[in-house]
């Protein structure tokens, strides 16, 4: 319960007059989630945060305390639950109609049986990955806990990206920018060049991308598809780009190429990782994250796993690599002939 005299204004700041960043502060190394209200004659809000009945509680009064606590709009740039979670909460208390990328509904509308779901894929994928047994048991015996950070929220919208939809008195481009998910959005505000970027580009951080379990359109990596997304934006006037999470972004475009090339320089040491006998996902993921190395199993694991597997396939697709499967397990070779 929060005390009526909670101060907010360390929370709640304006960027423009009728734009408000509320700052909501999480247990997480991000330290917080960035979410975005505009006011007007359709107030909207862009993101909602996790689930957790004290975070709940500090959006809700930090929308009273912005002046709107009705909302026509939540708008959600993805399905992970620092995101979405607290989404159906605030759809209740607000009025607001949830919208997000057709995409992300399975996630979205029902979050704890998907989750659960991926999370049994994954586990079963392991093997394959050369993830160690007793990592990834430690690993995705703690998945409940995320799984608890979100509650299912039925969609009032589903959108594809391209679309115009309204936001207090503005109108914002909605922008399909997958990789990070599926259907990972970014809104756009083209009369100021305002960007409102979600995990797709941030300025602390290189975004790890999606791991596609099951499959999704023969892809196994969302890897590809965010390079491409990131390549989208170099044609789009962006001034100042507001992410999810951290500070905002000033120089776009210099963000944008300092992360095409991070990728380009990570699958040039994935590469001579192979080339040094590097066989499985997991031990390549070890050679690039060798910080992960001694840390006691946890989310960082993964996200370094999946990371690897990404770079991993790219070279596959590109003949620089090739997959052999061993006793069930995948490995990865140099390739005996390298495309001119």
């Amino acid at each position: 319960m929060i005390p009526s005299d909670f101060d907010y204004s360390g929370l709640v700041r304006p960027i423009r007059e009728d734009i408000i960043h509320i700052d909501i502060p999480i247990p997480h190394v991000l330290r917080n989630v960035n979410l975005y209200l505009f006011l007007g004659r359709e107030p909207a809000l862009i993101d909602a945060g996790p689930f957790h009945p004290f975070l709940a509680e500090v959006v809700e009064g930090a929308l009273r305390y912005a002046g709107s606590s009705h909302l026509s709009y939540l708008y959600l740039t993805h399905s992970h639950i620092d995101h979405f979670g607290s989404a159906d909460r605030i759809r209740r208390s607000t009025g607001a109609v949830v919208a997000a990328h057709r995409y992300e509904a399975p996630r979205i509308e029902r979050v704890r049986s998907r989750l659960r779901r991926e999370y049994r894929c994954y586990a079963d994928l392991s093997a394959a990955l050369g993830f160690p047994k007793e990592v990834s048991d430690s690993v995705f015996s703690i998945a409940h806990r995320w799984i608890e950070l979100s509650e299912p929220c039925p969609l009032g919208l589903k959108l594809e990206g391209g679309e115009r939809v309204p936001a207090g008195d503005r109108l914002l481009e909605v922008v399909h920018t997958p990789g990070h998910t599926a259907g990972h959005l970014c809104f756009y505000e083209p009369e100021e060049g305002i960007l409102f970027s979600g995990d797709h580009l941030m300025r602390s951080i290189t975004p790890n991308p999606e791991l596609y379990c099951p499959p999704r359109q023969g892809r196994l990596t969302g890897l590809p598809q965010f390079i491409s997304s990131l390549e989208r934006l170099k044609d789009m006037r962006v001034e100042t780009a507001y992410p999810g999470h951290g500070r905002p972004i000033s120089n776009v475009r210099r963000r944008i190429d300092f992360n095409i090339l991070h990728h380009r320089k990570r699958l040039e040491k994935t590469e001579e990782a192979v080339m040094e006998g590097w066989r499985t996902v997991w031990e390549v993921a070890l050679r690039l994250f060798p910080q992960v190395r001694d840390k006691p199993p946890d989310v960082d694991h993964f996200l370094a796993l999946k990371e690897a597997l990404g770079h991993l396939l790219i070279l596959e697709e590109g003949g620089r690599v090739r997959r052999r499967e061993e006793d069930g397990v995948w490995r990865f070779e140099p390739a005996t002939a390298r495309p001119n």
